[in-house]
C-alpha cells in the first residue's frame, strides 16, 4: 500500500498545522519527524471514547545542545494519532516538521 506523504510544521507549542491546507493535523498516522531546539519535546494525539478509553499515541524525546536537530524516520506503518496532533516544545524558537498520512 502506497501513501502519499503529507507535511505539517509547528514553531514552538501547538496544534501541528498541514503546510498546504492550514488545516490541524487529526487522526492520521505520523511517518517521520525532524525537530530543532533544545529541550524535552511530547508530540501528543490521543482521544478519548465516551467509555472513557484512550486511543493514540504520546511521543517523547529530548535534544541537548543548540546544534541538535533530530530526524526520526518509523516504520512503514507509521504511529497512529488521534484526534488534533499537538507538539509541547521546550522553546518558542523550536520547531517541528511531521510527516503524515
Amino acid at each position: 500500500m502506497s501513501t502519499t506523504l503529507r507535511q505539517g510544521y509547528v514553531v514552538g507549542s501547538g496544534a501541528v498545522l498541514d503546510v498546504v491546507s492550514s488545516v490541524t493535523l487529526a487522526d492520521t498516522r505520523i511517518r517521520g519527524i525532524f525537530a530543532s531546539g533544545v529541550g524535552t519535546f511530547l508530540i501528543t494525539g490521543v482521544s478519548t471514547d465516551p467509555y472513557g478509553n484512550k486511543t493514540g499515541t504520546n511521543l517523547k524525546f529530548n535534544l541537548t545542545t543548540n546544534v541538535d536537530a533530530t530526524d526520526i524516520f518509523l516504520p512503514a506503518e507509521g504511529i497512529r494519532m488521534e484526534g488534533p496532533v499537538k507538539v509541547s516544545a521546550p522553546t518558542s524558537a523550536a520547531t517541528v516538521a511531521i510527516f503524515y498520512g
